[in-house]
């Protein structure tokens, strides 16, 4: 699972212009740094990154939807192994059309812009997208496994894989609903930087999440780090080492 899926970034600091997440200066050093100092080269982050997220967004969009498109309209093609494609498609077109830009600006604007909804949003998004591409990719190796392996027994019909996309998507909107409730606007962890940044920032929020308790938040990223890696990890090994 992503680091940004499981505790939200420090909230970038544009006045300095040299850093992606605050988390990469030192709060220490910041009241020696004149307002409004300029890192060398910042721009030319700003494009290189630009123009990779719109290259990486553009390709996925385009690429997933085509093999979405193409599977669709050729029944020759609706077999188990290719519908479990397609879900798994379904799932990164989601993630390149509504997180890749959001983290994007995200970055960039060292605030959040878009309101209380789409920060819940964004953040279910992300994990349920990330959890049914996991998924997806088990039951095409159990899938695989079965064709290969026993040719002559049993094997999967598309009515199991359709079954199966369902319960992929019901679990991964399941486990990503924690998101729904702990994800929020706030401007706390901006009025913990240093003075010389207070008026900039004034009247900004930014979007994390506000666990109940340290210990719970513990648990679900263990959890999740059980469910969305270990264990999907452990069948895709077992079955393609056989």
């Amino acid at each position: 699972m992503p680091d940004s899926a499981l505790s939200p970034p420090a909230p970038p600091i544009t006045a300095l212009n040299c850093s992606l997440d605050a988390s990469n200066c030192s709060f220490a050093n910041l009241s020696t740094i004149a307002y409004g100092d300029e890192c060398y080269g910042s721009h030319s982050l700003f494009v290189v990154m630009a123009i990779a997220y719109s290259a990486v967004v553009l390709l996925g969009v385009i690429g997933n939807l085509a093999l979405i498109l193409v599977i669709t309209r050729q029944r020759e093609l609706h077999n188990v192994t290719n519908v479990l494609i397609a879900n798994l498609s379904v799932s990164d077109l989601l993630m390149s059309l509504v997180c890749l830009p959001f983290t994007f600006i995200y970055t960039f604007m060292d605030h959040w812009v878009f309101g209380a909804v789409m920060c819940k949003l964004n953040s279910l998004v992300q994990c349920c997208s990330v959890s049914v591409s996991i998924f997806s990719l088990v039951l095409i190796a159990i899938e695989r496994h079965q064709l290969i392996l026993h040719p002559r027994g049993w094997r999967p019909s598309l009515n199991h894989a359709c079954l199966g996309i369902s319960l992929t998507w019901a679990l991964a909107a399941l486990t990503a609903t924690p998101f729904l409730l702990f994800s929020r606007v706030t401007d706390a962890p901006l009025k913990q930087l240093p003075s010389v940044f207070q008026e900039q920032y004034r009247g900004k929020v930014v979007c994390v999440e506000e666990w109940p308790s340290r210990e719970i938040k513990l648990t679900y990223t263990t959890g999740m780090l059980v469910l969305q890696y270990i264990t999907p990890l452990t069948f895709i090994f077992i079955c393609y080492l056989k």
